[in-house]
């Protein structure tokens, strides 16, 4: 879900904004509560209202849920960037040594076919982190100048993306970062390679919730649309076969949260990521050290991943934006396809949505460490 940010006294506010779910929830309580008023009264418009009440309530509650809230406290304690980081459940504070930033980057891109502007950390290691989006420039900056006073940190306004980003010359020792007990987190090191896997699961209410939706759509098919049309037998055993079949899927999708993992592996000269579920591994992606210029984790709520992007993958997504430079109004017909292509194939985007934040900054962290 996109992010809200601003500024308080103290520090800034990332957050989720929850007024849609919150209407979606709403209307979804209304809708029930005058399904079940009606019931027997208004002959199938009852039962319809009642689906599509369960249907609307619990898919609120479940954005509500996966509604997040980052504050960055600035100067809470000496030497030490405070975050708090709350979700529909559960609140986490982590600490990061101000020394660990150096820089406050602007960088200029090209999203679909338009600028943009991403605020991000620096580290001393050159590793990035995205705080947060801008369409405009005057906003980017205006924000970017009241970071900059919050964090006494110099901000550099990127035009392009610098190629070779990564720090290799230094040994890399990183801050201590507590992940959770229940962390699904696990490493491995031996002497030929290092792993670190995750799984990226929901909260068991949400669980519970995803059933209550799929029940919602069950409630309007059997108890209004069908009666509503006088549905045959055969076409009431092909709805019941669908229906089946979708509660297959949803269970297959559950199984899989719980069981599926990521795992992300650092060899000698190369790093793997793949998605593992019974053994099977899907989706691997693989990229050699020598050629990786950036790495870029993120607290913006709309982009909850780590990137990975190649020196080739800096250089076509260059290639954009120097495109746009010479013509503003340029279209898709007219970008290079090949650079849109090589810059999607040169990127490793690790999921980890549903992740704390102590464990996406460890993850990070492993990352740094074994390149």
């Amino acid at each position: 879900m996109k992010s809200v940010v601003s500024f308080s006294d103290n520090g800034i506010n990332v957050k989720t904004s929850i007024f849609a779910p919150f209407l979606l929830a709403s209307a979804g309580a209304v809708m029930l509560a005058c399904g079940v008023y009606f019931i027997s009264i208004v002959r199938h418009i009852d039962h319809l209202l009642i689906g599509l009440g369960i249907v609307f309530l619990f898919s609120g509650l479940f954005l509500l849920f996966n509604s997040s809230y980052y504050k960055i406290l600035i100067n809470e304690e000496p030497g030490y960037l405070s975050l708090v980081e709350s979700t529909g459940w559960d609140i986490s504070p982590l600490k990061i040594p101000f020394k660990y930033f150096s820089e406050i980057i602007i960088q200029y891109l090209i999203n679909r076919d338009k600028p943009e502007y991403e605020i991000m950390l620096r580290n001393r290691y050159n590793s990035l982190m995205l705080v947060s989006r801008f369409y405009d420039e005057e906003k980017a900056l205006n924000f970017a100048k009241r970071f900059e006073k919050a964090m006494s940190l110099k901000v550099t306004l990127n035009t392009e993306i610098p190629s070779h980003l990564i720090e290799k010359r230094h040994a890399y020792n990183p801050y201590s970062i507590v992940i959770p007990d229940n962390s699904s987190i696990k490493t491995m090191e031996r002497r030929d390679f290092a792993e670190i896997s995750w799984k990226v699961r929901y909260n068991p209410i949400q669980i519970a919730f995803l059933f209550c939706i799929y029940y919602g759509f069950f409630h309007i098919i059997h108890f209004s649309l069908l009666p509503a049309i006088d549905a045959s037998f055969m076409v009431v055993t092909v709805i019941d076969t669908l229906l089946g079949l979708l509660l297959s899927f949803l269970i297959i999708f559950i199984v899989a949260l719980f069981s599926g993992s990521y795992h992300f592996i650092a060899k000698k000269d190369a790093v793997i990521y793949f998605y593992r579920l019974f053994g099977r591994s899907y989706s691997e992606r693989e990229m050699k050290k020598s050629d990786i210029a950036l790495v870029r984790s993120s607290i913006d709520l709309n982009t909850e991943e780590i990137l990975l992007v190649s020196k080739k993958g800096v250089e076509s997504l260059n290639n954009l934006i120097k495109q746009y430079s010479v013509n503003n109004s340029v279209d898709k017909k007219m970008v290079d396809i090949s650079d849109i292509k090589a810059f999607d194939s040169e990127m490793m985007r690790l999921k980890t949505s549903t992740l704390k934040l102590s464990e996406k900054l460890y993850i990070e962290q492993f990352i740094m460490k074994n390149l």
